[in-house]
């Protein structure tokens, strides 16, 4: 199973579908697309491991918000990422996830793309057959 493609239908934007065959699947696949835009993860050493918690009234709002934070991270940490473990998710009256972001400080020559935020263009989190699929949108 493919775990994320990146998808050339629209010009100012740039749109990818993660797969995952579980929610927390998912959520790191969908953090590995966002970072396989903007930077070369494949030249990316995971020396530094950072924690991040996020929460969301569902699934849809729960993947935006994690991938709006790591967006958050890239300035504030000064940070990139190309591995992900969820380590809790709890499907409570929210949902709240904690995972384990492996990464390094960024280096001039890991960037590719600039990205700005997720937008709800075309966005979407749903779950096919047995496999989450979900569908973003970045604002470069």
């Amino acid at each position: 199973m493919k775990k994320y493609e990146i998808i050339d239908d629209i010009t100012s934007d740039v749109m990818f579908k993660a797969y995952g065959k579980n929610l927390e699947e998912l959520i790191e696949n969908s953090g590995k697309a966002l970072f396989s835009i903007v930077c070369d993860i494949d030249k990316m050493e995971e020396d530094k491991v950072l924690m991040l918690e996020v929460g969301g009234e569902d699934e849809e709002d729960l993947i935006h918000n994690w991938l709006s934070e790591l967006l958050t991270v890239i300035d504030t940490e000064n940070m990139f990422f190309s591995k992900f473990r969820v380590l809790e998710f709890d499907e409570g009256d929210d949902f709240k996830i904690r995972v384990e972001c492996y990464g390094e400080e960024i280096r001039e020559e890991l960037i590719l793309t600039i990205a700005k935020a997720v937008t709800y263009y075309k966005y979407s989190v749903e779950k096919k057959d047995k496999e989450w699929i979900a569908t973003v949108v970045l604002d470069i």
